[in-house]
């Protein structure tokens, strides 16, 4: 009975030095990674501003932009074998 006891107070005292601002900033930041990595999962996030003119790029700034474009997708991508283990047929 008396080593309870002394565990009871003992508990009790540092019970006393328990930080509660930890709890508080938790619940704080509570769902912010959650609505990170649900934000992160939408396909398209700048839907709001499909149908607005761009102000800028025009003239030949804009054609350089469209050459370098049509450039890189106008090349045939490289056929690789993912599967090939060093085995010849």
């Amino acid at each position: 009975m008396k080593i309870l006891a002394c565990m009871m107070s003992a508990m009790v005292l540092l019970a006393g030095c328990a930080s509660t601002e930890e709890a508080y900033y938790l619940d704080r930041e509570f769902g912010l990674a959650q609505q990170a990595a649900w934000d992160n999962q939408v396909a398209y996030p700048d839907y709001r501003h499909v149908a607005k003119t761009p102000e800028t790029t025009e003239g030949i700034a804009a054609e350089k932009i469209m050459d370098a474009s049509n450039k890189n997708f106008a090349e045939q991508p490289e056929i690789v074998n993912v599967f090939q283990l060093g085995i010849t047929q």
